[in-house]
């Protein structure tokens, strides 16, 4: 009985579905319109009907040539009315649905003119449906014929007709869905259902002023998509890219809130003249990644070789990172939350001895009993605090950070409006009391059609920022949060912060305790305003062309407010204070013009862009500083005391004005090339040397397309082979380095009188012009088993010439100049990039593993005039060295210690450096054999950029949790700690563990020890002593493994949210640099090369939310 109502009910509702489809029917196709003229092409027949009827007209441009001139007389009058005529004899037919008119080819007629399985054409009807994995039909989903051209759409239902040879297999693709291939011969009636591929979101990439298919491109790219990036607790995007893609190299080396972005170098170090820093835009404007919300990020581009990044000539020598933010879909509503909160803590912190540990072995450095057996004692037992205490600095001053962020996107619109709306909020709090950041980030992204064939893009964006720290009291010749660190690691603790009384202590110069600075009335703070706004206006008078206009303009200010109060310890008093106050603003404009020739004409594809732009930034600075204000309550620059006051002041602009194009050429999917150029003039360089042209070549054969590989293409997707030659340039000088300045503050004496004058004291080359970066690329790539294996892998070489260098020695200081910046020096950077990809899924579980690695040779190829020939052969400077590479460390081979006294005299001559060596110090090799150690024997020792750099990321789901995972390291890199960080005794200063568990110990001798004899260094640097000259000793394997990102999510199920309104709920913990696999001693991340005064990096643990609506 139920079963028969069962059926009842479903007659009923089937009944009842099919008079509302053909209610709606009838309603849409009622609708009128009106056609004026004779003829029209299909594309100004379907816009009149879309801006009549506010019905969208879907149809596939690959099956449907809305070029096609069609006969609208009689046209006008119902909607259906209308289509049937302007499509009769076309050859196309429509469907209506709510809100849309889906136009198809008609294969009714197909089947009129080529029966079904006739013998002529031997083609059969396969007729299917495509869905997506939750059972949504997917419309536009692609179903053809592999190798040709021949296909078809599905319409909005998700259904296809197609004719199709029965020898051949149908391949059905979507944009971010893997492609499923279906033989006819199984079947006539396919169900499909087609799975998303994150992987494959890489199928259209940025590149310079438009977009391409990955495939197509002949260049170097690397790419991240938003999923990398977005729920990522990590405060700087810098940071998040470390690791990331090969050939990028991101080295970190602070960890203070909103100062912790790391420095990026695209395939190594391109100058040692000018600035070696990629150039970076977002949106297609300058601007800088610490401005960017994380959330707000579609993709970054990272543009490497000369084909691709040639179309920003004069600054794309080091690289062109492009960021392009988010922007609306046509649809409902979407509102995104994205919210975590989470502690931070150092990844290492330096370990050091007790005060009774310090005051013993000091005892042994000195050589003499400076602590008594008594004073020590009471280091240990605290019976008197205030003159024998046990502070420990570091612990005082170091603590756990809260951290907190939270993004808010609304998105969404129709055909004609799109929007992204945005708002973030970042709170860092420091790992030292007093300091902490906060940044607010608001976006409105806005896609308006204005007409059919003229869209408006707009971004608008403006970020706060505002960073606080302590400072040091005035009369400290140091200030500076790093040089409360610096003290912190420098001195032992046995002065304490506070006495029994409660006054503080003087430390041990007097100025009092690092812990006592911190809780002055001393402070700096730096607030930010920037705000920006990008306007482009896109007009395509027919399809084949597409006409932009960009304009863009800039506002950045600042202001940093310095605050030195006085103070009162136990032994000095100072009442005096300073207070400095600095502004600063900048102003960029620019106005970019393009256009865009695309035209495929059967096999042959042919796009073209020409375009123009004009870029100018003004800047303006002042500073004014007082001191003796009357109080420590308000520090106000009014308040000090005018005859203590000085002021400075000043400003600069710069122009920059281009022509840039590109060419490119594309032979059924097979045969690529591209020509890129730009010409560029920049204001920094004299006229007659303002002007430089930047060309590219590339080419490319994707080998999968060709017919001897029609066998391959079950498993093959891509297989291409690509190489580009190009020139580029850098321009990173400053402002104007050819001219003659004269300096104030140069008195003559006249008469017995003293007159305030001027001087040039700089000598400069008016023939200063570009630095040139030669390229030479070649590469290859491929994907298989759709996507589920991808592999990428590149050659490159960069020859960098007429570096803009500025000697460090010359006779020009005999006559009282120095030399400025010229054009003198080369630089080679040579290597290899890998990156190897998998993506599966298995049932329920989906997993992607991605790793990539690089190798980078750098290596100086000459120094112009100051290419001298050192007493040891090395061509150089003392700073750069011909074929070695940059940021070296150049100093003494070594071979352990001396164990006794015999030792010491049968060991060469090592007087000349290290006269009255003792046992225990560091025996310095003889290179040159000659007997003798002098600073002829120094050699290159390593240096500081990494030979190697390597990252993997991973990823899978099941059932609703989630895992990521990233590892990265570099390797064939050197680093060094010296000064308070590395050596003991430093200044008076304190002992660390592994120093003191180290030492060579002349009772036990060991010639290798981890650190030579104890003495009392001098404050005075390297070369202070004789063990604390720069050496093999010191300068360290600086590799490391680090493990940056663990995270762990849930998604809960649909059904379970649903009563809460939402449609997803994911939360998620989080861990940034939680482990870090290293060769440094005990406490300090190989990543920072210092004496002392840093700020520790950060390792993060996160609990975070997204919720979707």
């Amino acid at each position: 009985m139920k079963k028969v109502k069962y059926k009842k009910h479903g007659s009923i509702a089937r009944l009842l579905l099919t008079i509302v489809c053909l209610f709606v029917a009838l309603t849409i196709g009622a609708q009128s319109v009106k056609f004026t003229g004779g003829s029209m092409t299909l594309k100004a027949a379907f816009a009149t009907i879309e801006k009549q009827t506010r019905l969208s007209v879907d149809y596939n441009t690959a099956t449907i040539n809305t070029d096609l001139i069609v006969n609208v007389r009689g046209a006008s009058g119902t909607v259906r009315n209308a289509l049937d005529a302007i499509l009769k004899g076309t050859g196309y037919t429509y469907e209506l649905s709510p809100g849309h008119i889906l136009i198809k080819k008609d294969n009714r007629q197909v089947e009129k003119s080529k029966p079904h399985s006739s013998p002529l054409n031997n083609k059969v009807k396969v007729t299917g449906v495509v869905r997506d994995e939750k059972g949504e039909p997917i419309i536009g989903a692609t179903v053809k014929e592999r190798g040709s051209s021949t296909g078809t759409v599905t319409d909005i239902n998700g259904n296809f007709t197609i004719m199709a040879d029965p020898n051949e297999k149908l391949e059905v693709s979507y944009i971010g869905f893997t492609s499923k291939i279906i033989n006819p011969e199984e079947n006539d009636n396919f169900n499909i259902v087609l799975t998303e591929n994150t992987q494959m979101i890489s199928d259209v990439v940025v590149v310079g002023y438009g977009v391409e298919r990955k495939v197509d491109v002949v260049g170097s790219i690397s790419t991240i998509s938003s999923d990398k990036l977005q729920n990522r607790s990590t405060p700087s995007v810098t940071n998040a890219l470390m690791g990331m893609m090969p050939g990028v190299t991101v080295t970190q080396t602070s960890g203070s809130p909103g100062a912790d972005a790391g420095t990026i170098r695209v395939r190594g170090v391109g100058s040692f003249g000018a600035t070696p820093s990629a150039l970076i835009l977002i949106d297609g404007i300058p601007g800088t990644l610490s401005d960017i919300h994380m959330e707000d990020i579609e993709n970054i581009s990272v543009l490497k070789d000369a084909s691709t990044a040639a179309i920003y000539g004069s600054r794309a020598a080091n690289g062109v990172i492009l960021v392009t933010t988010k922007t609306g879909t046509e649809g409902k509503t979407r509102v995104n939350y994205n919210g975590y909160v989470g502690v931070a803590s150092a990844t290492e912190l330096p370990n050091k001895v007790d005060t009774w540990e310090y005051a013993t072995l000091y005892n042994i450095a000195n050589g003499s009993e400076v602590y008594s057996r008594e004073e020590i004692q009471k280091f240990k037992d605290g019976s008197d605090p205030d003159n024998y205490a046990n502070n420990r600095y570091i612990d005082e001053i170091f603590k756990s950070a809260f951290q907190s962020g939270h993004d808010l996107s609304i998105s969404g619109g129709s055909k004609t409006n799109k929007y992204m709306i945005s708002f973030g909020y970042l709170y860092q709090d420091g790992i030292i009391r007093k300091n902490n950041y906060q940044r607010y980030n608001a976006r409105v992204n806005l896609i308006t059609q204005l007409w059919p064939k003229i869209t408006l893009t707009s971004r608008i964006q403006g970020v706060y920022g505002l960073r606080k720290q302590p400072e040091v009291p005035y009369g400290k010749d140091t200030a500076g949060l790093n040089t409360i660190i610096s003290n912190s690691v420098r001195w032992p603790g046995t002065v304490p912060t506070k006495l029994k009384n409660g006054n503080y202590g003087g430390g041990e110069e007097g100025y009092g305790t690092s812990v006592m600075w911190i809780e002055s009335k001393s402070f700096n703070k730096y607030d930010k305003h920037n705000f920006s706004i990008n306007e482009q206006l896109d007009y395509s008078p027919i399809k084949e062309i597409k006409i932009s206009l960009i304009g863009a303009y800039n506002y950045t200010s600042d202001e940093t407010r310095d605050f030195r109060s006085s103070f009162v310890t136990d032994v000095k008093t100072s009442t005096n204070n300073q207070f400095i106050n600095s502004t600063s603003k900048a102003i960029y404009k620019t106005f970019q013009a393009t256009v865009n020739f695309n035209k495929k004409l059967g096999e042959h594809e042919m796009s073209a862009l020409l375009g123009y732009s004009w870029e100018q930034e003004d800047d303006r600075y002042l500073s004014a500083t007082r001191n003796n204000l009357p109080s420590d309550d308000y520090p106000e620059i009014d308040t000090g005391d005018a005859d203590q006051s000085s002021n400075s002041g000043g400003g600069y602009g710069w122009a920059l004005q281009s022509v840039f194009g590109r060419a490119k050429y594309n032979y059924n999917e097979r045969y690529l090339a591209e020509f890129t150029f730009r010409y560029d003039g920049s204001s920094r360089f004299p006229k007659d040397k303002r002007y430089a042209f930047f060309p590219s070549v590339a080419v490319g054969w994707r080998i999968s397309e060709e017919k001897f590989m029609k066998n391959t293409r079950g498993w093959v997707d891509n297989l291409k082979i690509k190489a580009s030659i190009g020139k580029l340039g850098n321009q990173n000088i400053g402002n104007y380095p050819y001219q003659s300045v004269y300096n104030l503050g140069y008195n003559y004496s006249f008469g017995g009188k003293l007159y305030q004058g001027v001087a040039m004291t700089t000598a400069v080359d008016p023939t200063l012009h570009w630095e040139s970066t030669q390229t030479q690329d070649i590469g290859i790539e491929g994907s298989f088993w759709h996507q589920k294996l991808t592999f990428d892998v590149s050659y490159f070489h960069r020859k960098t010439t007429d570096i803009l260098f500025s000697p460090s020695a010359s006779i020009s200081s005999v006559y009282g100049f120095s030399l400025s910046q010229m054009n003198m020096g080369e630089l080679q950077n040579n290597g290899i990039e890998l990156q190897l990809g998998h993506y599966h899924k298995i049932g329920e579980l989906e997993y992607h593993i991605l790793g990539n690695f690089s190798y980078i040779k750098n290596k100086v190829l000459s120094l112009g005039l100051a290419n001298v020939t050192q007493n040891n052969g090395l061509v150089g400077n003392g700073t750069y060295f011909v074929g070695y590479p940059m940021n070296i460390y150049y100093g003494y081979k070594t071979d352990g210690v001396f164990i006794n006294e015999e030792d010491k005299k049968s060991w060469y001559d090592q007087s000349s450096i290290a006269p009255d060596s003792k046992v225990g110090d560091i025996r310095y090799v003889d290179i040159n054999g000659d007997g003798k150690v002098t600073s002829d024997d120094r050699v290159v020792l390593g240096s500081r950029i990494p030979k190697y750099t390597y990252g993997i990321t991973m990823g899978c789901n099941y059932k609703g949790f989630d895992f990521s995972g990233q590892i990265q390291g570099v390797a064939g890199v050197k680093g060094m700690l010296s000064g308070y960080a590395g050596w003991a005794f430093t200044g008076y200063g304190s002992i660390q563990k592994w120093q003191a568990e180290g030492y060579f110990k002349a009772d036990n001798p060991e010639r290798y020890p981890k650190y030579p004899r104890l003495e009392v260094i001098p404050n005075s640097g390297i070369g202070g002593s004789n063990n604390t000259l720069l050496s093999d000793f010191w300068v360290r394997n600086a590799s490391y493994c680090r493990i940056k990102s663990v995270q762990l999510g849930y998604t809960i199920p649909k059904n379970a949210v649903k009563v809460l309104g939402v449609n997803n709920i994911r939360c998620y913990v989080q861990c940034e640099n939680p482990l870090t696999f290293h060769h440094f001693p005990e406490g300090w991340d190989p990543e920072i090369d210092t004496s002392g005064s840093y700020y520790p990096i950060l390792k993060t643990y996160t609990f975070g939310l997204n919720i979707n609506f």
